[in-house]
């Protein structure tokens, strides 16, 4: 462990990664992602990790699902991540429950503050990181409690923010239209190149 390979991740990594796609069968492929995945349980659950290892690990968790296996055992981990205050542990969270989560899963109540409060943030990446946030996983019930914030973003001075404040009320639009009709004028309003 220890020594990094390219991309800053770990030369670990790199040999999971090449280990898999040297697989010759998808036998081989699963028996490489079943260790991995032991591998990961006890690491996530070592209180000593630290928290760039934590994100290298919740990237392996996404290497893991994205070959078709299991890591709801790591979601936690990427959620508690989203309360970072580190700008790349927090977009790093941010990005995984996006891709592991819906909006109906039971661990989206435990990020709602948390976009809230990075709703309210002066760094503008971390506005956007949680509007992404927020275009993938609120739901009906939870439209309430972030629908102030983003309808201020839309006076924000950054485009971006403002064009995924747009993509968020639109998103609000789809899931809840009673809950947004009130704010069609709002909408004409934002300039955007």
């Amino acid at each position: 462990m220890g020594s990094q390979g390219g991309f800053g991740q770990s030369k670990e990594f790199l040999d999971l990664i090449k280990s898999i796609g040297e697989a010759r069968s998808k036998a081989e492929e699963d028996r490489i992602v079943l260790g991995e995945i032991e591998t990961l349980k006890v690491r996530l659950n070592d209180p000593n990790t630290s928290k760039f290892k934590l994100k290298e690990y919740v990237i392996r968790l996404l290497y893991v699902e994205v070959l078709g296996h299991d890591a709801s055992f790591g979601y936690i981990h990427a959620v508690k991540m989203t309360h970072d205050e580190n700008l790349h542990l927090k977009r790093t969270g941010y990005l995984a429950v996006t891709l592991f989560l819906n909006e109906d899963h039971d661990l989206i109540i435990l990020i709602v503050n948390t976009i809230q409060k990075d709703l309210k943030s002066d760094n503008y990446l971390v506005v956007c990181a949680a509007l992404n946030a927020v275009c993938r996983l609120i739901n009906e019930e939870t439209i309430p409690a972030v629908l102030p914030q983003v309808v201020a973003l839309l006076g924000h001075q950054k485009e971006a923010v403002r064009k995924k404040a747009v993509m968020a009320l639109h998103r609000f639009y789809q899931k809840s239209p009673g809950s947004v009709s009130h704010l069609i004028s709002h909408f004409r309003k934002v300039h955007i190149s």
